[in-house]
């Protein structure tokens, strides 16, 4: 007998060695899953071959004529695999459609010659399937409307019928085979993508407003425009996230994982056209910039010591920007505060002419439209107890209490001191009460308490003689 002993490999499997192994075999189907639905690209093209190739093996199984032709079904799977259920959905149908408008145009020339197809025939098919490939509700396909006529009109030959109906048929198995495996085989869901495009594109314009803040901050004339390029670029980027945000709206479109997490894509969309504006805002702010630092506008200046209060402005925005979505009332806050600070270093100027502060302005407005653009309901605005309290504050700092009205643009006017205490009280009576006032020849005015005079479009002047007689109304 042999003294063997028996080694781990020679006993049999418990049922705990069974459940840790299913396990192992669950978390290395769940990796590659994670890892296929992270490459969008890597899933599609796995989709792609499985259904090409149950396309090609369900092909022979169609009963008929159409069993001669199964290279066809394999060329349908790939023509209806798309990213999304409703995309595969869609070109299917369309190229299914296009197929049988072109195997129409290449029975009716059939019709009209006998014998083989001729020069004129080919040349017939071609012209008008080019004609009808411009009908733009055939989609994608508008382009199979020719290919399925010169293949219907050159391979059929005398089994042009036989044919026809194998090449369709076929087509058909292809697309229905390939929309049933996207539907099946982990439908994708674009949602995250989109809002992941959508945070880096935040994080790229706020990037760009702290290199615009940057060229306050240097010495003039510049020299670098390379942050110019960047600022450039932001049109084509937004216009690409669009097109991302589209993309996962259309993904959760007859998708029956969007079952499982029902989410509404409009907090994307709204978060998109508000970057589309603060980007255009920004580009403004962008170009003005680029004037100042380079000296080489005439219409549009700013002083030398405004830059540290744009500087201060602008990087205030960029913090906004950055900060957006997170409902951080301090970041507005300061950033409203940091541009009425340039409104009041612009003010200080006023003695100046126009075109030298006309820079400092443009940015101010536009650094304000952006701080609008981020939060549309102001709800991070001032409350008029809060406007109190920045008056005073910036009465104490300004002599003579004078100020900007934050956003307004233009200074109050204000009677001046010197004038006539009857001129103020005129002004004041006029304000108070709509009654009209009447000159009299020397000079002074005097309030007329009579009743309104009844709707004219041109009444005469009081005391004034209209030198025609109005007959009376019978």
């Amino acid at each position: 007998m042999s003294d063997r002993r028996p080694t781990p490999t020679d006993r049999r499997p418990t049922s705990t060695d069974r459940r840790s192994a299913l396990r192992r075999d669950a978390r290395t189907a769940t990796h590659w899953t994670r890892v296929l639905l992270a490459q969008p690209r890597l899933l599609l093209a796995v989709k792609t071959a499985l259904a090409a190739a149950l396309a090609y093996w369900i092909a022979p199984q169609v009963p008929g004529v159409a069993a001669d032709y199964p290279y066809y079904a394999p060329l349908g799977a790939v023509i209806a695999m798309y990213p999304t259920i409703k995309s595969s959905l869609r070109q299917g149908f369309q190229v299914l459609v296009g197929v049988v408008v072109g195997i129409a145009l290449a029975t009716a020339v059939f019709s009209l010659q006998d014998g083989r197809p001729g020069v004129l025939a080919v040349a017939l098919v071609v012209g008008v399937g080019v004609l009808v490939a411009g009908i733009r509700w055939l989609g994608a396909g508008r382009d199979w409307v020719l290919t399925a006529g010169l293949f219907v009109l050159l391979l059929g030959g005398a089994n042009a019928e036989a044919y026809s109906l194998g090449y369709i048929v076929q087509i058909g198995v292809g697309v229905v085979v390939g929309v049933v495996v996207n539907l099946v085989l982990v439908p994708p869901l674009y949602a995250s993508r989109a809002e992941e495009r959508l945070l880096r594109v935040k994080d790229s314009l706020a990037d760009r407003a702290d290199e615009v803040a940057g060229v306050f901050e240097t010495p003039w004339p510049l020299e670098d425009d390379e942050w110019e390029r960047r600022v450039g670029v932001l049109p084509s980027t937004l216009r690409r996230v669009r097109e991302t945000v589209a993309y996962a709206d259309e993904s959760r479109r007859m998708n029956p994982r969007w079952l499982l997490r029902r989410r509404d894509l409009g907090q994307e969309y709204a978060d998109l056209a508000t970057y589309e504006r603060v980007s255009f805002h920004l580009q403004d702010v962008a170009e003005v910039s680029g004037i100042l630092g380079r000296r080489i506008g005439r219409q549009i200046g700013m002083p030398d010591d405004l830059a540290p209060d744009v500087a201060h402005a602008v990087h205030g925005v960029a913090t906004v920007i950055r900060r957006h979505g997170a409902d951080d009332v301090d970041a507005f806050t300061d950033a409203r505060r940091r541009v009425a600070d340039l409104w009041d270093a612009v003010d200080r100027h006023r003695d100046r002419p126009t075109t030298d502060t006309s820079g400092g302005v443009s940015i101010a407005v536009s650094l304000g439209r952006i701080i609008a653009a981020l939060d549309p309901d102001d709800t991070t605005a001032p409350r008029p107890e809060d406007d109190a309290a920045e008056k005073g504050r910036r009465r104490h700092r300004r002599p003579g209490g004078r100020h900007r009205q934050h956003g307004a643009g233009r200074r109050r006017q204000r009677t001046p001191r010197h004038r006539p205490a009857r001129h103020r009280a005129g002004r004041r009576g006029r304000r108070r009460s709509l009654t009209p006032i009447r000159r009299s020849p020397s000079g002074s005015s005097t309030v007329d308490r009579a009743p309104a005079p009844r709707r004219d479009p041109c009444p005469p002047r009081p005391g004034r003689s209209t030198g025609m007689s109005v007959p009376p109304v019978r």
